[in-house]
């Protein structure tokens, strides 16, 4: 996905990174929400046309630095759902479980994989058997809360020293999020009262990004945060009517973050040194999104209509 004093010392910096960027938030957000990001795009298709006569479509979902993304590939002939990866180079390979719907939702630079099988999609409920993938060695996750062990939740992103965030249902069916140590041991995450939190990615300094509402579904109504060390605080985009998701965030602490109207979501943007910027695919009359972040290049991926990308921005 070094020594303890090498992981002592990323833990320091960042949770002092987090304490800035606390102070920052409240007077850095409202003032220059419409500025467009300058990003670098390589493109490639995410649309293929099969022998069949259907097609198969791609939705990025993660990248590690060395541009390799991984997602899930939705097929609409036989309506199977398989994960992929995309090389830097351009070469495809596919995985499925069994028969199972899997996807990839993160690589970390070790090459390990993080999916689910047996979900639905990874775009939408994605609660499924979490497992990791190195090689052709694929691994089940299991995570226990409060004395019981969960077999079926969401797995979203992973950081250099294994540690794991994603989602979970209670007997109840509240959705908390989590962070799982490489060792197995899992804390429950919960926004202070939020009806539902989702962790979406980690860093290697441990921050974490994802959503919380502080209504349950089906009337959520998403806010950003960003979680370190015991601090929480509020992202969302300065503007009353829209919602936010944070998708991901890279060692410097620049964030992939997506505004959402209803249940649809409008475009995506980058929020970095304080200020909301938006991203816009060149040559695109359709929005752009942005899922992953790689940890220390701070690529991006994600898709425009049927474009995917790899982008830096800033």
């Amino acid at each position: 996905m070094a020594s303890k004093s090498i992981q002592l010392n990323f833990v320091q910096r960042w949770s002092t990174a987090l304490v800035s960027l606390l102070v920052l938030l409240p007077l850095a957000v409202p003032s220059n929400a419409q500025t467009q990001a300058s990003c670098q795009f390589t493109t490639f298709n995410t649309r293929f046309f099969l022998n069949t006569g259907g097609t198969l479509v791609l939705f990025p979902q993660g990248v590690n630095d060395y541009g390799t993304v991984v997602g899930e590939a939705d097929n609409n002939v036989d309506f199977s759902v398989k994960a992929f990866t995309r090389s830097s180079g351009g070469a495809l390979s596919y995985y499925q479980h069994g028969s199972s719907d899997t996807t990839f939702t993160h690589r970390n630079n070790s090459g390990v994989n993080l999916g689910v099988y047996g979900s639905s999609t990874a775009l939408a409920s994605a609660s499924g058997t979490p497992f990791t993938m190195q090689g052709s060695t694929v691994t089940p996750l299991t995570i226990t809360v409060g004395g019981k062990t969960y077999s079926r939740f969401t797995v979203w992103g992973t950081n250099r020293w294994g540690t794991i965030v994603g989602a979970f249902a209670d007997s109840s069916g509240k959705i908390h999020a989590f962070k799982r140590f490489s060792n197995g041991s899992t804390v429950q995450l919960d926004y202070p009262g939020a009806a539902q939190t989702v962790a979406n990615a980690i860093n290697d300094g441990g921050t974490i990004v994802g959503f919380y509402s502080k209504t349950a579904s089906p009337n959520l109504w998403r806010h950003g945060f960003i979680y370190n060390n015991g601090k929480w605080a509020t992202l969302d985009y300065p503007d009353s009517t829209l919602q936010t998701t944070l998708s991901g965030i890279s060692n410097a602490n620049l964030i992939a973050a997506t505004t959402i109207q209803g249940s649809n979501a409008l475009n995506s943007f980058i929020y970095v040194n304080g200020t909301f910027k938006k991203m816009v695919m060149p040559n695109s009359s359709v929005p752009t999104y942005a899922y992953g972040v790689s940890p220390n290049r701070g690529l991006i991926t994600g898709f425009s209509g049927y474009k995917g990308y790899i982008a830096t921005c800033k």
